[in-house]
């Protein structure tokens, strides 16, 4: 009896050794991904859309309270009635800590600056250094019903990735793709530039 018991055991303790392994192989892939911006191919926005109603703007985002700016492309019926480009969210308590490393306190309030690169999906978000609560990060959410048709195929590649600095190399970042909606979402914990483009 015991003589047919260890072979089994043998067995379960190789099939376990291989889970190991694999896991160990697979945790590679978490890897940040950074390339320059050659390799990428941004995502541009139809030429026929219709203009965006700003290309620049910001708003006030306090602690303690939810914020959020849209931008949207202009529509027939006038201001808010165009297809949504962007909306940037603030919740509660997503306001962490200031450019200058001082923490926020309830009711503290700071002005947040968007601007958008012409004729991409393409967004600069400021001020640089300002950094969120992980636990409650802020949310920005591209619809891309507008891009360029061949892009518009190819839809299942797009990726969102970010850039630290106007001349260094783009790191691919988490997202989440609602293809039925032509969205991505991204939580973001900091400043920087955000794209959304297919790697090559």
């Amino acid at each position: 009896m015991i003589n047919e018991i260890w072979p089994r055991v043998g067995v379960v303790a190789a099939v376990l050794v291989g889970v190991l392994l694999a896991g160990c192989e697979n945790s590679n892939e978490s890897a940040s991904v950074i390339v320059p911006e050659s390799e990428l191919e941004f995502v541009p926005v139809r030429t026929a859309a219709p203009a965006l109603e700003t290309m620049d703007t910001s708003f006030w985002a306090v602690k303690g309270q939810e914020r959020e700016l849209e931008i949207r492309f202009q529509g027939q019926g006038g201001p808010g009635t165009g297809s949504r480009f962007l909306e940037f969210k603030v919740n509660e308590q997503t306001l962490h800590q200031r450019p200058d490393g001082t923490m926020f306190q309830q009711g503290d309030s700071i002005e947040i600056h968007v601007s958008i690169g012409q004729g991409l999906y393409l967004v600069d978000l400021e001020p640089s250094g300002l950094r969120f609560n992980p636990s409650e990060p802020a949310v920005l959410e591209i619809e891309y019903g507008e891009a360029d048709e061949d892009f518009i195929g190819r839809e299942g590649e797009f990726d969102a990735w970010r850039q630290e600095t106007a001349s260094g190399p783009w790191e691919l970042i988490g997202s989440v793709q609602m293809e039925e909606l032509d969205e991505i979402e991204v939580s973001i914990l900091g400043f920087t530039r955000y794209a959304l483009a297919i790697g090559r």
